[in-house]
């Protein structure tokens, strides 16, 4: 789908997808017309007969169901794009708090004595920039969601209470399943002897906290400085390919960055960073790798692209 490039101060660009946002304003414009002209109907049904007013009446209404069928869709896939930007919000929101907690720590240790006027400097810049980064890239995703989330506001007749909400993602299946056959013991429990109520509640309890499914992320990079795409995120399944090719999984538009030029494979509980002896080599926090197991919050640098690795 067609992206408009919404530009933020210091030139980072943030995908939006304008072509959907463009065909729900669409739809959204031709069911308004069709409920004002169902309300003419409804107003002047005096002035024909009963049968053809219900011709009439009976296209537009269906007229009208379809635009709104249509126009659901839409909100699905524009609730999709708000799950992602959500994501990636919380994910810079947690980065911003862990770099302003470090910018923090330098300056304290600096009353302390721990560094030099230069050594701190340094830190405390490294740190400011990072801050200063993060920022930008929140901004940018905020009013993406902004924009989203206003798109259907006053049209609650629509949808009704479905609403995208922002509830922390679990294993439905898994989940539902667990607590069904927690609500089973509990049961079995309350119908004990007297006796043996103290001695299954305790079972029970143990049972469901040895048992309780865990809900395991998967590893993920999100681009947060380049030319573009500053802010999405990609999951590691098995292998995620880096390169300036468009066979890529990750596409760097960056003259500096090699066609194939890298890959993050997972193997077992790690992810693996490998340069695939590229022409300007691959950094990790600043040193250059040719493989090198990825820890959270490590930087990846390719290029003029800067992805941070999430686990």
């Amino acid at each position: 789908m067609a992206q408009e490039k919404t530009a933020n101060t210091a030139g980072y660009e943030f995908p939006f997808n304008q072509k959907l946002l463009e065909e729900a304003l669409k739809l959204k414009e031709e069911r308004r017309i069709l409920k004002e002209r169902l309300n003419k109907i409804e107003s002047n049904k005096t002035d024909v007969s009963s049968s053809v007013f219900q011709k009439v009446h009976n296209d537009y209404a269906t007229r009208l169901q379809n635009i709104t069928d249509r126009l659901l869709e839409k909100k699905g896939d524009i609730d999709r794009e708000l799950g992602t930007l959500y994501e990636t919000r919380n994910k810079i929101e947690a980065n911003l708090k862990n770099h302003k907690e470090a910018h923090e720590e330098v300056q304290f240790r600096h009353k302390l004595g721990e560094f030099t006027r230069e050594e701190f400097q340094k830190l405390s810049k490294e740190q400011e920039d990072k801050v200063t980064r993060f920022e930008q890239v929140m901004a940018g995703v905020k009013t993406n969601i902004q924009r989203y989330e206003s798109l259907f506001e006053g049209d609650e007749d629509i949808f009704g209470e479905d609403r995208l909400e922002e509830s922390p993602v679990r294993i439905e299946e898994e989940v539902d399943e667990w607590e069904k056959e927690a609500m089973e013991a509990e049961a079995e429990s309350n119908t004990s002897p007297t006796g043996e109520v103290a001695e299954s509640v305790m079972g029970k309890q143990d049972w469901m906290e040895n048992t309780k499914p865990g809900v395991a992320a998967a590893p993920q990079i999100t681009i947060i400085a380049g030319a573009e795409n500053v802010g999405k995120t990609y999951s590691v399944a098995g292998t995620l390919s880096i390169g300036r090719s468009h066979t890529n999984q990750i596409i760097l538009k960056d003259a500096k960055a090699s066609r194939q030029h890298a890959e993050i494979r997972l193997q077992g509980n790690e992810c693996v960073l490998v340069d695939l002896n590229s022409s300007n080599g691959s950094l990790v926090n600043g040193q250059r790798v040719h493989e090198h197991i990825l820890s959270p919050n490590d930087e990846i640098q390719i290029g003029d692209f800067v992805m941070q690795f999430h686990q």
